[in-house]
């Protein structure tokens, strides 16, 4: 089982958090032959997996924590997600806490946590994800 971490803005600014809870899934607006590496990351995840939806303020160490799931359906090569079909991709997942609203302060070197997608090996926000699911409200 591994953690990824996901976030639900496209473009910088379109927030798609509410859409993604509600219809249980992720995907991301990217196109494989724009960023191939996120493809691959995609493409690892297996059902069992975590996946937390992640946001940051600009310039901030701080990452909020927004919701934490578990992957039903692996990677799609499509998405049939209304008003969706711009993404070429996707994954299903049932959130198991769908208003986790904590702030994690992360170290400022693994700028990779700040992408679209990331592998999450910070035993500090694992611990935290893990609490996240034990105490979850949904």
């Amino acid at each position: 089982m591994a953690i990824w971490g996901m976030g639900s803005f496209f473009n910088g600014t379109d927030n798609q958090f509410d859409n993604f809870i509600k219809e249980n899934f992720i995907c991301m607006l990217w196109k494989e032959d724009e960023v191939p590496e996120f493809y691959e990351m995609m493409k690892e995840i297996q059902l069992g997996d975590i996946i937390y939806l992640k946001s940051f303020k600009r310039g901030s160490n701080e990452m909020h924590i927004n919701a934490v799931g578990i992957v039903t359906e692996t990677f799609e090569n499509k998405n049939y997600h209304s008003g969706y079909e711009n993404c070429d991709n996707k994954i299903g997942v049932e959130w198991i806490n769908k208003n986790a609203n904590e702030v994690i302060e992360v170290n400022s070197i693994y700028k990779q946590r700040k992408t679209t997608i990331c592998k999450e090996y910070d035993k500090k926000v694992v611990k935290k994800i893990i609490k996240l699911i034990k105490t979850s409200n949904t």
